[in-house]
C-alpha cells in the first residue's frame, strides 16, 4: 500500500514485490539461515536476479561482499521501508462478507495495520463485535475518528455509498483510504487512496486463461 509512507520514491512494481521477499526471508531465518543471495530470491520468486538486487538495494538492505544479503537486516530494512515495523491503527466501514473477512485476517497486523473499530448501519451488526473488533453505527463515524485520532480508513461498501462516506472521512481528517468499492474516489490533494479493483484482477486472470 502506497499510503504507509516511504523514505524514498521507488516504483509501484518494487513495492508490490517486497512482501514476497519478506515472506521468504522470514521463513529462511526460521531455518537458521543468515545470508541470502539475490539469486536465491530470484529462483524462489521467478524474477530476474538483477531485479531482486535493485529492489533490495533501494530499501537499504545490508549485504556482505560476495556472500549476499544479511537476512535479519534485510527483513528489518523492508519492514522499516514499508512502515510495517510501526503498527498503525485503522478502521473499516461496511461489515459485509468482505469487510468481515478483512477484520478476521490476522495478516493485517503482520503488515502493520491494526483494525480498532468497524462501522455499519445494519441493526444486527451494530453494537456487536466481529473478530474482536467493535462495530459502531456509521452515524458515529465523524466523532469516533476525531476522538481516536484515526488517519486510515478501509472502505468495503457498495459503490453508491462510497463517495459520500469518503467526503465525510476527508472532512474528519482521514489521510489514507484503502478502497475496495468498485468506484474511483474523488479526494483532495494530501489524501491518499489505494484502489483494490477485484473486478480488474478477475478480468486479468480470465484473460490469461485464453
Amino acid at each position: 500500500m502506497r499510503f504507509f509512507g516511504h523514505k524514498k520514491t521507488v516504483s509501484v512494481q518494487t513495492i508490490r514485490r517486497l512482501p514476497q521477499y519478506l515472506r521468504l526471508l522470514q521463513e529462511w531465518r526460521g531455518y537458521g539461515r543468515e545470508l541470502a543471495s539475490s539469486t536465491d530470491l530470484a529462483d524462489a520468486t521467478h524474477l530476474p536476479a538483477i531485479v531482486v538486487k535493485k529492489d533490495l538495494q533501494a530499501v537499504g538492505a545490508p549485504s556482505k561482499r560476495r556472500s549476499g544479503f544479511k537476512i535479519t537486516g534485510t527483513i528489518e530494512a523492508i519492514e522499516n521501508f514499508l512502515g510495517w515495523d510501526n503498527l498503525k491503527k485503522a478502521f473499516l466501514i461496511g461489515v459485509g462478507h468482505l469487510g468481515g473477512a478483512l477484520l478476521g485476517f490476522e495478516g493485517l497486523k503482520t503488515h502493520g495495520l491494526e483494525m480498532v473499530a468497524a462501522f455499519d448501519t445494519h441493526p444486527e451488526r451494530v453494537g456487536t463485535q466481529i473478530h474482536g473488533v467493535p462495530v459502531y453505527h456509521t452515524a458515529q463515524l465523524k466523532s469516533m475518528i476525531e476522538s481516536k485520532g484515526l488517519k486510515i480508513a478501509v472502505l468495503t461498501v457498495p459503490k453508491e455509498a462510497a463517495q459520500g462516506l469518503t467526503d465525510t472521512l476527508v472532512d474528519s481528517g482521514i489521510k489514507a483510504i484503502w478502497n475496495f468499492a468498485p468506484v474511483k474516489l474523488r479526494v483532495p490533494e494530501g489524501v491518499v487512496v489505494q484502489q483494490e479493483d477485484i473486478g480488474a484482477g478477475l478480468a486479468e486472470l480470465c484473460s490469461k486463461l485464453h
